[in-house]
């Protein structure tokens, strides 16, 4: 049987029986599936949960983690370091802020600032990692005349990263 048929009857045996507690530890659970497949395990996963029965999952595909789950657990060293929901893992990790500049810029502009950490500053950019208050990296960053700005939260691969790697997020790596 191909990788998708066997992931496909691992996946209708573990559904099957209705059970109240389902543990899923599943390496890539939708790998081998086509796109229609992976919507449907999707779909099985929140009827699951919508019909008030517990789903444990555990995969390393982070982007299927932050779609399906309500909260999460990352561990290292066989011990829980974090439990909390994506949205609250992200409003503790740092936001990611990148300008590009018309000139260069020395990072130590930057670096006084308040929950401001430089990650990188080269070739007309500085990307920063940013904890604290906007506005004042927002008027520094201004006198600059930036050409462009993007914001984003922290994906969930950064904050698994950034917890694997130190324990906490915002420290740096």
């Amino acid at each position: 049987m191909s990788k998708g048929n066997r992931q496909k009857i691992g996946l209708v045996q573990a559904f099957m029986h209705r059970p109240d507690l389902l543990v899923l530890v599943l390496d890539e659970p939708t790998s081998g599936l086509d796109p229609l497949l992976q919507d449907e395990f999707q779909n099985l996963i929140r009827e699951t949960v919508a019909d008030g029965r517990t789903v444990f999952l555990s995969s390393h595909e982070l982007d299927e983690v932050q779609r399906l789950v309500d909260r999460l657990a990352i561990i290292k060293d066989g011990s829980i370091v974090v439990t909390d929901t994506v949205d609250g893992l992200r409003q503790a990790a740092p936001r990611t802020i990148e300008f590009r500049l018309p000139a260069e810029v020395q990072p130590t502009q930057f670096e006084g600032l308040d929950g401001v950490r430089v990650v990188r500053c080269a070739d007309g950019r500085v990307t920063l990692a940013v904890t604290g208050p906007i506005a004042p990296l927002l008027r520094v960053a201004a006198e600059m005349n930036p050409l462009e700005v993007t914001a984003r939260p922290t994906d969930l691969d950064e904050l698994f990263l950034t917890y694997y790697r130190t324990g906490t997020p915002g420290a740096d790596t």
